[in-house]
């Protein structure tokens, strides 16, 4: 779990260095280097995590502070407007009606409620994505891939997935009845594997007749944490925790189709 935290601290530093300088030339390598991030990669999270691009936040909360400014304070507009960046009066109202709905002049006279766009705080949006705040919740992470598995109810399988191991499906193919033929089963939200460089580690999903046996065995952070989750989901088929001679502790969960996965854990 801790790339993804990392991730978010990362992606927060941008903010709180943009929130810093917000009345100062931003460039988008100055936003970059506090969050120890390329340009291209920090602009590409900013708007996975965040929703909008580097460049929508700043004019975002530029507009919102200014409106808040004009209609809060007895400064003049165009002194407002040069300080949030504008180099004229016009560029500036154009800019502020687009946001606001209305001129800076109506916004002093309270003809109409100002846009708000508040500070983002990047783990009250995480936690706002059910996919992503099923996975935080999860408590464990998965340390390596798996093989193909072989299902003949994809549907079914991915919610099994799903709901027992807190995993995420995909179904890329499906044949001319709709089954799926192909998909994948990630334990990383994909929103976030693709956004970041973190290489793929689940399991390839094909139509086929499921393998009675041990599939799989995959490594993951916290087994007591898997444990846990998958108990509490309902799910009885899966294995007491225990130590291995290796060193390792490690327990085996009995998927829908049948077919064994067992999980450990190097302490």
């Amino acid at each position: 779990m801790n790339w993804l935290m990392d991730t978010i601290d990362c992606i927060q530093r941008a903010i709180d260095f943009i929130e810093d300088n917000i009345c100062d030339e931003l460039s988008i390598d100055d936003i970059a280097g506090r969050a120890y991030m390329s340009g291209y990669h920090v602009q590409r999270l900013f708007s996975t995590v965040c929703g909008v691009s580097v460049g929508e936040y700043i004019r975002g909360r530029r507009l919102a502070l200014a409106g808040s400014e004009i209609e809060n304070s007895g400064a003049r507009i165009i002194d407002i407007a040069f300080k949030y960046g504008y180099e004229s009066s016009e560029g500036f109202s154009r800019a502020f009606v687009r946001f606001h709905g209305m001129s800076p002049t109506a916004a002093r006279s309270h003809c109409g409620k100002l846009r708000v766009f508040p500070k983002i705080s990047v783990k009250s949006v995480l936690g706002g994505n059910q996919m992503t705040r099923n996975f935080i919740e999860r408590g464990y992470t998965v340390k390596e891939n798996g093989p193909i598995y072989y299902t003949r109810n994809m549907d079914r399988t991915a919610k099994w997935f799903e709901e027992v191991l807190g995993w995420h499906s995909g179904i890329d193919q499906r044949n001319e009845n709709g089954d799926g033929v192909y998909g994948c089963l990630m334990p990383i939200p994909p929103e976030i594997l693709n956004m970041t460089l973190t290489p793929f580690n689940g399991l390839h999903m094909f139509f086929g007749e499921p393998v009675k046996q041990t599939v799989a065995f995959i490594r993951v952070d916290d087994v007591d944490k898997l444990y846990d989750f998958v108990k509490k989901s309902g799910w009885t088929q899966i294995s007491d925790i225990t130590k291995q001679h290796w060193g390792g502790r490690e327990c085996s969960v009995t998927t829908i189709d049948g077919v064994r996965i067992r999980f450990f854990q190097i302490d």
